[in-house]
């Protein structure tokens, strides 16, 4: 009965052992999906502050 109850422990730590690596690999996979952008991504103030600055060029070409 001891044999048997060695064997459950150790199937039981197997899986707790995937299930570890699995969830590690998940939140590795999710941190680089997540990450923040680059610098050649603008963000939004910029961007608004782009197509004003184009806006205001495109203004002065048409007078």
């Amino acid at each position: 009965m001891g044999r048997l109850q060695d064997l459950s422990n150790l199937i039981l730590a197997i899986a707790y052992l995937i299930g570890a690596i699995t969830t590690f690999y998940q939140v590795k996979a999710k941190a680089k999906h997540d990450a923040p952008p680059d610098d050649k991504d603008m963000s939004v103030d910029n961007l608004k502050k782009e197509i004003k600055t184009l806006q205001d060029e495109l203004k002065e070409k048409q007078k």
